[in-house]
């Protein structure tokens, strides 16, 4: 005797039926999880099950806490990538994004390729850009490329479509964290204002500590650990704050390693927040408080433009901002307790 099929591939058959007479040119939105469950009369396992293996065989997208669509049925070939020549090879957070648009694009059963930032002929679209580019770059990459995305801010560029962290709110939010907690001397270890994650991020942490009185010293330095290891050095000659927001993890774990060195630590002698989570974060000691930028939805909010703008459906905004978490570990300290 045949054994009827489980119920999940039995939805499986109906959801992808459903999607293929459902499947536009854009991206769709179907219905909520408990509507399909009332819908299909069946558990809202069984349809969470369905929309996993639908999301594996890359007929369906989630997009973080918009919902779960179905792919446009004008479908990408190839995603081409191309990296800004100042991105280090072993750079986490920027190593973390293309682990994580290879492995959502190939769900979609779309390529990645990759190319050269000195490549000189005529590029194909749409050219993802990663990392910083100057003007001259970016002029020269537009009249080469039908459609730019990137995921770095350019405020001054209405030709790329920008999807990226807001680093402004990010320091701000680092500032009010660390006031909260009852600190009121800081200091800000900065990277190069060309940078502007650096620079946003300085700027956010000043304004919030400008509206409070609140004592605020900058230590400009390279982002990365020898940067923070040194800025360590100045703080223990000319006295440490109670509190230290440094711009990326990588300068706040060198900051913990040098006071460690020296018979100083966080939280105890000071508060220190990083940016990035990258997962030395979790692993130093103290784990480190710090801002998670995720890059699971900016790829997700990336390839929903992508594909808006491969079916020629309009984007309504050139730049689409994203709201990091703030990750609280041990390595700040409530001095209000």
């Amino acid at each position: 005797m045949e054994k009827s099929p489980l119920i999940k591939e039995k939805l499986v058959e109906q959801l992808r039926i459903q999607i293929q007479s459902l499947q536009k040119d854009q991206l769709v939105k179907i219905p909520s999880e408990r509507d399909l469950a009332d819908n299909f009369e069946v558990s809202r396992v069984s349809v969470r099950a369905a929309i996993k293996i639908l999301v594996q065989e890359g007929l369906l997208v989630q997009l973080q806490g918009k919902g779960t669509y179905i792919v446009p049925a004008v479908r990408l070939d190839t995603l081409y990538v191309m990296c800004s020549p100042d991105i280090k090879g072993n750079d986490p957070y920027y190593t973390n994004f293309l682990v994580e648009i290879t492995n959502l694009a190939a769900k979609q059963a779309i390529k990645i390729s990759m190319l050269h930032y000195d490549q000189s002929k005529e590029l194909p679209s749409p050219l993802i850009l990663i990392g910083q580019m100057e003007d001259e770059q970016l002029d020269r990459l537009s009249q080469s490329s039908a459609q730019l995305f990137s995921v770095q801010r350019y405020a001054h560029r209405e030709d790329i479509i920008q999807i990226y962290f807001d680093d402004y709110r990010i320091g701000s939010k680092a500032a009010k964290t660390l006031y909260d907690a009852g600190h009121r001397t800081f200091t800000l270890l900065a990277g190069p204002d060309k940078y502007d994650s650096s620079r946003l991020r300085k700027q956010g942490f000043l304004a919030y500590c400008q509206g409070q009185n609140a004592n605020v010293e900058v230590i400009t330095e390279k982002m990365n650990w020898e940067g923070g290891r040194r800025a360590a050095d100045l703080l223990l000659a000319t006295g440490l704050p109670q509190a230290i927001f440094a711009v990326n993890d990588w300068m706040a774990v060198g900051c913990i390693q040098g006071l460690r060195e020296n018979g100083r630590a966080a939280p105890g002698d000071v508060s220190i927040i990083g940016c990035d989570d990258i997962p030395l974060a979790a692993q130093i000691s103290p784990r480190l408080t710090t801002f998670s930028l995720d890059a699971k939805h900016l790829v997700e909010e990336l390839l929903s433009a992508i594909h808006r703008n491969h079916a020629q459906e309009s984007i309504a905004k050139k730049q689409i901002i994203l709201s990091a978490a703030l990750i609280s570990r041990e390595s700040v300290s409530n001095i209000n307790q």
